[in-house]
C-alpha cells in the first residue's frame, strides 16, 4: 500500500547542512532578507521534532502495555494495550506525513505504517516463532498490532487467541512488534536530536535539497495519499479501485476504526506545519514574497481550504467503514475538498516559492 509513498520519498534528497546566516541567501534572491533559519528551526523544533518525540514516547508506553498485557492477558491490561496503541496510532498521525529525513532514509515509515496488514502472514510469523525485525512490513507496525490487539468481535475474542493454542508464540510475536515499534521511533527521535534537526534549519532556498522544497513536496505528497488510499479505494473513487461503489473493507483502520480520527490529526499536523504552530512557518514565507491568489493572501487561502477539509472530516460521522456506505457525499466531500488543497500546494505555494514539485499525484490532477 505505500510503496508508492516510498518510491516518491526516495526522490527526495536528503538535507545537506550548510551554514546558519541571517544575511540574505546569496543563491537566492526570491526571499531576500527573509530569516529561513529562524522559520526551519520552528518548524523544524516545534512542530516536526515535537510530533517525533510524541510518537516515540507513546510507541515506548505502547511497548510496556503490551508486554504487561502478554505477562497477564486480562480484560484490563488488554483495555489498556489497547488504550496505549489508539495514542500510538493519533501520534503516529501527526508525525507520518513528515516523510523526510532520517524517516525516508530508513523506511521508517514503509515499516512502522503498513497496509493493510497481512493477517495470513502474521498468523505464519507467529507459528514460525518469528521476530518482529525478521518479517515484511506488512506484517508488524501499527497495523499489525491492531490486527493482534483488536477483533471485531470484541475483546473476548482477542482473549481467546491468547489463551488457546499457540498462546505463547502469540504473546512472544506481539511483543515483538511493539519492541520493534518503539526501536524506530527511538532511533527516529535521536536521529533528529543528534544532527538532522541541525541539517534541516541550515538547509535553506528553494532547491530540490532545500527544507522549503521537502515541506512542500511532503505536505502535498501526503495529501494526496490520504485523498486517494483513505477515501478514494473506500468510495470507489480511487486508483486501484474506480467503480463508485463503497468498500469498506478498504478502509484505514479496518478493525479498531480509527481511520477518521487519525485522517484529521494528518491533517491538522499539516496545518500545523504550513503555519509553524505559534511561531514562523511556509505561510509567513508565502507573505514574505506577496503571495496572492484572487486578491488576497496565498497563505490565508491555502489556511482555509485546511479548515474546510477538517470541517468536511468532522460532518461525517464514526464510524468511518459504515459512512463510506451510509454517508457518501459527506465523504466525497473531502475527497473534493483535499483535491482542491492539494492544487494549492503543486501549483500555487509551488510557484511562489519557487519550488520544484518531485513527485506525481495518483490520478492527474
Amino acid at each position: 500500500m505505500y510503496a508508492k509513498k516510498i518510491t516518491a520519498g526516495a526522490a527526495m534528497a536528503i538535507l545537506l547542512a550548510t551554514a546558519c546566516s541571517k544575511i540574505p541567501d546569496s543563491d537566492n534572491s526570491l526571499f531576500g532578507n527573509y530569516d529561513q533559519t529562524a522559520m526551519l528551526n520552528n518548524i523544524g523544533n516545534q512542530v516536526l521534532l515535537a510530533g517525533i518525540t510524541r510518537f516515540s514516547g507513546s510507541a515506548a508506553a505502547t511497548a510496556t502495555a503490551v508486554s504487561a498485557f502478554a505477562s497477564n492477558p486480562a480484560a484490563e491490561t488488554l483495555t489498556s494495550a489497547q488504550t496505549a496503541w489508539q495514542k500510538l496510532s493519533q501520534d503516529w498521525a501527526a508525525a507520518a506525513p513528515f516523510n523526510i529525513g532520517p524517516m525516508n532514509a530508513n523506511l521508517i515509515s514503509g515499516a512502522v505504517d503498513e497496509w493493510p496488514a497481512n493477517r495470513d502472514k502474521i498468523e505464519k510469523s507467529i507459528l514460525a516463532q518469528s521476530k518482529a525485525t525478521n518479517v515484511g512490513a506488512d506484517a508488524k507496525g501499527l497495523k499489525g498490532l491492531e490486527y493482534l490487539l483488536f477483533d471485531k468481535n470484541g475483546n473476548a475474542a482477542v482473549l481467546a487467541k491468547y489463551a488457546g493454542d499457540n498462546a505463547d508464540k502469540r504473546k512472544a510475536f506481539l511483543n515483538s512488534v511493539a519492541q520493534d515499534v518503539a526501536a524506530k521511533a527511538a532511533y527516529l527521535q535521536n536521529a533528529w536530536n543528534t544532527g538532522y534537526l541541525d541539517a534541516f534549519a541550515t538547509a535553506k532556498g528553494n532547491d530540490v535539497s532545500s527544507s522549503a522544497s521537502q515541506m512542500v513536496n511532503a505536505i502535498a505528497f501526503y495529501l494526496d495519499n490520504i485523498k486517494t488510499l483513505k477515501i478514494g479505494n473506500p468510495i470507489g473513487m480511487g486508483i486501484k479501485i474506480n467503480d463508485n461503489r463503497p468498500h469498506p473493507d478498504k478502509i484505514e483502520y479496518a478493525i479498531a476504526e480509527e481511520s477518521l480520527s487519525t485522517m484529521k490529526a494528518n491533517v491538522q499536523a499539516m496545518k500545523t506545519a504550513f503555519d509553524g504552530g505559534a511561531g514562523q512557518g511556509l505561510d509567513d514565507l508565502l507573505n514574505y514574497v506577496k503571495a496572492q491568489k484572487n486578491g488576497q493572501n496565498l497563505s490565508a487561502v491555502v489556511d482555509k481550504q485546511f479548515d474546510e477539509a477538517v470541517a468536511k472530516l468532522n460532518a461525517i460521522n464514526p464510524p468511518y467503514g459504515v459512512a463510506v456506505e451510509t454517508q457518501t457525499q459527506q465523504v466525497k466531500d473531502v475527497f473534493n475538498s483535499l483535491k482542491i488543497l492539494i492544487s494549492y500546494f503543486k501549483v500555487d505555494v509551488a510557484n511562489r516559492l519557487g519550488v520544484t514539485i518531485t513527485f506525481s499525484d495518483t490520478d492527474g490532477d
